[in-house]
């Protein structure tokens, strides 16, 4: 693993083409793939080591960024900077794969935050609207905030000699969880830290919300992973607070997303949603919960990712990504809207995909830790259905307004990249046995 950072790292300095720059994430790729044994934790010297955890999510970040870069071709043909693109996607890689590798927990904290510097640029850089710095500040600035707690609680475990040690009372319990816990809800996001989510979404390129969906997000759930053994003592009145906010937050944002018409806008809320379900079942600190969320937090990264390039598609047709505007797809690309159809079908959790499997385990966990939570998830399960088919409705039946600008259905690399979405989230459930 180290000699493929360094592969990474080596590649942003001398990369100028896009070709030579795809041939290597997929040898990297490669690479990873065929490391895979039956040992589930390989080290490399004594700063990092790599368990099925790290390992599915380094997959997950290789897969992603390279069709966010394959799905950028927009970039490569308009902007005569594309090379620093290109440089960014993989240090943006390399950040990833040092987060998921580290075991010190500095080092991780500081690819953690690194991460965030890549997409501000790509935001800043090639974002659609005037409002992208104001969306790439905010986003920085709210997560830096969330985080800085825990930057100085990890000092604070480096000055103690006798390491992991503090005085037991209730309000340092407290405050230790939150420290802990606050910065991987913020980068999560749970509802109610979730806005500047929303507003990164709606201001980056194509390749930066593939990015956040489908790989930052799942940086929260992999701190949680990795910090909650850490709480030796956990408040239980505190973890109960926050599976409720998450809960009924999913709820009301899947409510929220029958209203939205802003296509990028309703996936991200979506994501939400979905990363609800996540958090409660990792702050249950049981099997079921860690794995369910696992399964989904891998779904959910290359679903939304699909989703996200699909609204990218329409929006180059129509240049709009409001519902009002791009309609009546059907009639015009028959053959895209078969992907919508099944990536939708994949959001809602249907058979046979990785989301179903994750959300049957995490919807297990909820119910056995509390039945009273039962009518909370089936309500929030049929409004996220609900959604589903509200984008999918809205975006390809009607008449489209501007019938006068004729394009094409779609190009080949346009159906790869759709396909490439959606295969590992039906063929990968194949290889799952291992988690019951």
């Amino acid at each position: 693993m180290l000699s493929i950072f360094v592969m990474v790292f080596s590649t942003v300095l001398v990369a100028g083409f896009w070709g030579e720059s795809l041939v290597l994430m997929v040898f990297m790729s490669g690479l990873v793939s065929m490391s895979s044994s039956d040992n589930l934790v390989w080290k490399v010297g004594l700063s990092g080591e790599l368990d099925y955890v790290g390992w599915a999510l380094s997959l997950l970040s290789f897969w992603v960024v390279f069709l966010a870069v394959l799905g950028s071709q927009a970039i490569k043909k308009s902007s005569s900077l594309s090379y620093i693109f290109v440089k960014l996607m993989l240090a943006l890689l390399g950040l990833f794969l040092i987060s998921f590798y580290v075991s010190d927990f500095l080092f991780f904290y500081l690819g953690f935050e690194s991460c965030l510097i890549p997409i501000f640029f790509m935001i800043l850089g090639w974002g659609y609207q005037p409002e992208r710095a104001q969306a790439g500040i905010y986003m920085l600035f709210y997560t830096l905030l969330g985080s800085l707690p825990l930057f100085f609680l990890i000092m604070d475990m480096y000055s103690k000699s006798s390491g992991y040690m503090y005085m037991v009372s209730e309000i340092n319990e407290v405050f230790l969880f939150v420290f802990l816990v606050g910065a991987f809800l913020v980068k999560f996001p749970m509802y109610s830290t979730h806005l500047w989510l929303l507003k990164a979404h709606v201001e980056a390129p194509v390749a930066g919300s593939m990015i956040l969906a489908g790989v930052m997000l799942k940086l929260g759930g992999y701190g949680l992973i990795r910090f909650l053994p850490v709480c030796q003592i956990t408040p239980l009145l505190l973890v109960e607070v926050l599976v409720c906010v998450s809960l009924w937050g999913g709820l009301v944002l899947s409510l929220s997303c029958l209203r939205q018409m802003d296509m990028k806008l309703l996936i991200a809320s979506s994501s939400v949603v979905h990363m609800s379900l996540c958090i409660v079942g990792l702050l249950t600190q049981t099997d079921w919960g860690f794995k369910g969320a696992m399964v989904v937090m891998i779904g959910h990264g290359v679903c939304s990712s699909g989703l996200f390039y699909l609204a990218n598609v329409m929006y180059e047709r129509s240049h709009s990504r409001s519902l009002a505007v791009s309609k009546g797809f059907l009639a015009l690309m028959p053959s895209m809207c078969l992907w919508w159809f099944i990536l939708l079908g994949v959001n809602m959790a249907a058979p046979p995909s990785l989301n179903l499997l994750g959300e049957i385990m995490l919807i297990n966990t909820v119910i056995s830790w509390s039945n009273y939570m039962m009518v909370v998830v089936m309500v929030m399960s049929f409004f996220s259905a609900g959604y589903s088919l509200y984008l999918f409705s809205l975006s390809q039946h009607g008449v489209y307004l501007n019938m006068k600008s004729g394009f094409h259905s779609g190009v080949v690399l346009e159906y790869l990249v759709c396909a490439a979405h959606w295969i590992p989230l039906n063929i990968v459930i194949l290889s799952m046995a291992w988690l019951i």
